[in-house]
């Protein structure tokens, strides 16, 4: 059963926060792409980058990876991931990447977000940009931007959810897939 963990306003605080804390990094965005890692890191690189456009005017490229079949326990899976396309419509060449994902814990998805990305090209730079930073790292991947520390059981999973009108309407928790 999936509890709601944060609703809309809380999302959105945490959004705007992020949104600042990007505007004080960046001073120029003509280098600046977005790229969201499917599902709940598409949510959240929308609404940032939205939001960035009614704060600087500025319409920013925005693309989605699917590391479905980036992952490395792709192998262990006993049905088939419901896999979607990577949207990519700029060249990632010495772009300056800000690769977001909903929640980082492991940091495995983030890997194979990365590996992608490579494989299309060579970025500048590569940002990590989380909305939720749970803890609990496999890999050596800490993000460059973070919306909020959580703390949950290990047992537990937290997604975000959301739509292209709505994108990071709310957080749940919901039990583990095992």
């Amino acid at each position: 059963m999936a509890e709601t963990f944060m609703g809309p306003a809380k999302i959105k605080g945490i959004l705007n926060e992020l949104v600042h804390t990007l505007k004080e990094h960046f001073k120029d965005w003509d280098n600046v792409a977005f790229i969201g890692i499917r599902k709940g890191g598409e949510h959240v690189a929308r609404a940032l980058v939205d939001m960035l456009k009614t704060e600087t005017g500025k319409s920013l490229p925005l693309g989605f990876v699917d590391i479905s079949f980036y992952r490395d326990d792709f192998s262990k899976w006993k049905a088939y991931p419901e896999v979607k396309n990577t949207q990519i419509s700029f060249d990632v060449n010495d772009k300056l990447i800000i690769l977001v994902d909903d929640v980082l814990h492991t940091g495995r998805s983030v890997r194979a977000a990365i590996e992608q990305i490579v494989d299309l090209g060579r970025p500048q730079r590569i940002y990590l940009l989380v909305l939720m930073d749970r803890g609990g790292r496999e890999l050596p991947i800490q993000p460059d931007f973070a919306g909020a520390q959580i703390s949950i059981p290990p047992d537990k999973l937290v997604k975000i959810e959301g739509s292209e009108k709505k994108p990071a309407e709310r957080a749940i928790i919901t039990g583990v897939k095992k």
